[in-house]
């Protein structure tokens, strides 16, 4: 948390490099989040180019992390509809599905929680990360065990530590996630 705040707080001031460790760490899950709405990837670059480009510009007015994540994602969502409105000509019905608060609430937090448990997923040895990966691919433990060589009671006590390491380190990344759900029912219970 304190490392965030200090982040923020260079990033306000002017300081580059803070900036390209916040860039670095949130422009992977904004490209992805852009293509969930244009199925576009070199559109999906562009308009998160063009998100980042406004918020060094704007950087005076962001005072936390998860505010400046938040004020990104409405950015790269308004523009990407802009563009699918411009440039795709899409049918009202397609365009309405994609404008909805719960397609956007639903969008972030898959971004977001995917973010999380890849980051998490990076402190685990390479065997804990193999073993997790196939789990989350469907895999069963007597599968893992038999593609990994080794007995399913060790498939269970990796992945058991596995999920163990992974709990800390996905509770830090959960104030975005209840932040935009709390966006989207304050804007549900005003309608």
């Amino acid at each position: 948390m304190e490392s965030d705040e200090l982040l923020i707080e260079n990033i306000r001031k002017g300081d580059e490099k803070a900036f390209k460790i916040f860039f670095e760490g949130f422009y992977p899950l904004l490209i992805g989040f852009a293509d969930k709405y244009l199925n576009d990837g070199e559109a999906s670059k562009d308009i998160v180019q063009d998100a980042f480009v406004y918020f060094w510009k704007k950087k005076e007015d962001i005072f936390s992390i998860p505010s400046g994540k938040i004020y990104l994602y409405k950015f790269v969502k308004n523009r990407c509809l802009n563009y699918l409105r411009d440039k795709r000509g899409m049918d009202s019905i397609s365009l309405s599905a994609l404008e909805s608060e719960i397609f956007y609430r639903d969008t972030v937090l898959e971004e977001e929680l995917y973010h999380s448990v890849y980051k998490a997923m990076q402190s685990l040895s390479p065997q804990g990360q193999r073993v997790i990966e196939l789990t989350l691919e469907g895999h069963r433990n007597s599968k893992i065990a038999e593609m990994l060589g080794v007995t399913i009671n060790t498939v269970k006590t990796i992945k058991q530590r596995a999920f163990r390491n992974m709990r800390s380190g996905l509770s830090e990344q959960m104030f975005v996630l209840l932040m935009s759900v709390r966006q989207f029912k304050s804007i549900h219970t005003c309608l």
